[in-house]
């Protein structure tokens, strides 16, 4: 299995929208953001622990590329590794925003992304009703759970993130 990285230099970050079908062996997308500043000549990546503007773009374009290929985004490293609490912010928003995973660069990290990216208990629990409310409403594409209104999107996630815990733990 192969898990491109796809942004290390600018002229990458123009092919992110083309992965889709370039091997079967595709297991997911990330990007890198320090080959990418010296590549443009940046002098720095992050200002206050923030990514800069330039990076930010970068980011949401890999993440892009991957949901179009169909493979999983993995987010990019977190080079400060003694800095569990700040890559323990980072794995959570990458999560929230639809990354499957995190590169790790020292194994003291490894713990930290597996417990962001590992869905919760309540999380599958969610899911698992969520499908079942669409499967009760037969083939509609609207359905109701708990007084809130779902429809096809919120299928697509419970799905994904069942999916994504199968892969990770047979759950």
């Amino acid at each position: 299995m192969v898990v491109a990285i796809a942004t290390e230099s600018a002229a990458a970050i123009f092919g992110l929208g083309t992965y889709r079908g370039a091997s079967a062996r595709l297991a997911g997308l990330t990007w890198g953001a320090e080959d990418l500043a010296a590549d443009t000549g940046a002098s720095a990546t992050r200002i206050g622990g923030e990514w800069t503007e330039p990076v930010r773009v970068v980011r949401s374009f890999a993440l892009f590329g991957a949901a179009t290929a169909g493979t999983a985004a993995i987010d990019t490293v977190h080079t400060d590794f003694r800095d569990l609490e700040g890559l323990e912010r980072e794995c959570a928003a990458a999560a929230r925003d639809g990354f499957a995973g995190k590169l790790a660069i020292h194994p003291d990290q490894v713990a930290v992304i597996n417990d962001a990216f590992t869905p919760a208990a309540e999380a599958l629990a969610e899911a698992r009703r969520i499908i079942a409310a669409f499967a009760e409403a037969g083939d509609a594409g609207v359905t109701s759970l708990d007084g809130r209104m779902l429809d096809r999107p919120h299928l697509t996630a419970a799905e994904r993130l069942l999916a994504r815990a199968r892969g990770s733990d047979g759950g």
